[in-house]
């Protein structure tokens, strides 16, 4: 992505950030972030069409390489040369990435916005639930696939929920295991 976009989207991110430490979510306005972010409005809306895809767009940042194919050494961790269907390694690699998020998403959970971002994060990680469940590294004798699924995700959800709100004092290692200890 072209670093003027990169860098036009941090600007926006943070101050959406900012505006949520003054106004709630819910009264939050587009000149609100315009503010915060010294971002101009055509700017703005080149980018982004309301406040709500300012935060959906957050959660796909934090993705968007998690999901890529091709891992690159980073400066608070180093998946490149693991294998990208090795699950935990997924799980602890995208809890790096929230992590490196913290300040934002911690933000993000601590207002009435935090049910939308639970659910971005929900449908990203889903897909990956589906593969621990498919491929038999987590399993639970006797209960339906789809309800494994929905089980493996919403425990990925509780689990950084529980993360976030203590402060992320555990490592991202130390959660994935959390989440593979049955």
């Amino acid at each position: 992505m072209d670093k003027r976009i990169l860098k036009t989207r941090q600007a926006v991110y943070s101050g959406f950030a900012k505006a949520l430490g003054s106004v709630t979510f819910t009264d939050m306005t587009i000149e609100d972030i315009l503010k915060a972010s010294g971002v101009s409005r055509s700017t703005f809306y080149a980018h982004f069409k309301s406040k709500e895809e300012v935060l959906s767009s957050i959660s796909s940042h934090i993705f968007e390489h998690v999901f890529s194919h091709s891992l690159q050494e980073e400066e608070t961790h180093d998946f490149s040369k693991t294998d990208i269907f090795d699950y935990s390694h997924l799980i602890t690699h995208i809890l790096y990435h929230l992590h490196d998020e913290k300040d934002l998403i911690t933000t993000i959970i601590s207002c009435e916005c935090k049910h939308q971002f639970y659910q971005d994060l929900r449908d990203h990680i889903r897909p990956i639930s589906e593969r621990i469940v498919k491929s038999g590294m987590i399993t639970w004798n006797g209960v339906p696939e789809a309800l494994q699924i929905t089980r493996l995700t919403e425990s990925l959800i509780l689990t950084v929920d529980y993360w976030f709100s203590n402060g992320c004092k555990e490592t991202p290692e130390k959660i994935t295991s959390f989440i593979y200890n049955r």
